[in-house]
């Protein structure tokens, strides 16, 4: 895995062999229904130069199959899955959690993990979609506990979809106000499989320089991009 961050071009590499780009501000706003597609075609490209697949996300729990360059990009879905290389997996957030699943042979995946997601699933059922072990895992830039406060029952709806102690993902914010730690729930929603997250990023409404609906009502988005190069 190789992991890159769009403003520093830090790096780190494994022998998956998945890239991972953590767009921000100055690449622009990737927000699939706000842009026209020549905009967002020219900004990915300029992030990425090869072919593009990102979902019109749901909060839900549907899957999107890539089986061609660019295949099912603009599709309904949270969770876009290849086992191509050479095209990008895309997943457009602003505090919401955008995770990479990586497989132990060819395939890979993006998914976008809101609450309402999480709640229902999405990562279980990312998971599943797969025909190959799970063996990584990769969080990017989603909201911290410290900027989301979170009603208590919405909270229980998330711990049951990711086998959760509600406990375990209750927070506080800076405030002191009850709180969702997204972070936490990725995490025990992984766990269960045998996977562990590596974490890229801080909080998108205090620490990372994207976008956040949350804490600033901004309705831009920035992406989670991921690929694997041909060797």
């Amino acid at each position: 895995m190789t992991t890159t961050n769009s403003t520093s071009r830090r790096s780190s590499s494994s022998r998956r062999n998945v890239a991972i780009v953590c767009s921000t501000r100055r690449d622009g706003d990737f927000h699939l229904t706000r842009q026209s597609g020549d905009i967002i075609e020219r900004r990915r490209r300029a992030l990425i130069d090869l072919p593009w697949t990102m979902t019109d996300q749901r909060h839900g729990v549907g899957v999107v199959r890539v089986t061609a360059p660019g295949d099912g990009d603009g599709a309904p879905g949270d969770i876009a899955i290849t086992e191509l290389d050479n095209v990008v997996l895309g997943c457009w957030v602003a505090d919401c959690a955008p995770i990479v699943l990586i497989g132990a042979d060819r395939e890979f995946a993006v998914v976008h993990a809101g609450w309402r997601g999480l709640a229902a699933g999405v990562v279980a059922a990312a998971i599943q979609a797969f025909a190959e072990p799970v063996v990584e895992a990769v969080l990017g830039p989603t909201i911290g506990a410290c900027c989301y406060a979170f009603g208590d029952d919405d909270l229980v709806a998330v711990a049951r979809g990711t086998h959760a102690a509600p406990d375990s993902i209750r927070g506080r914010t800076a405030s002191g106000a009850p709180a969702l730690d997204v972070t936490v729930a990725v995490r025990s929603a992984v766990a269960v499989h045998g996977i562990d997250v590596t974490v890229l990023g801080g909080c998108t409404g205090c620490a990372y320089d994207g976008f956040s609906h949350r804490v600033r009502r901004e309705p831009q988005r920035h992406v989670v991009a991921a690929w694997r190069p041909t060797a």
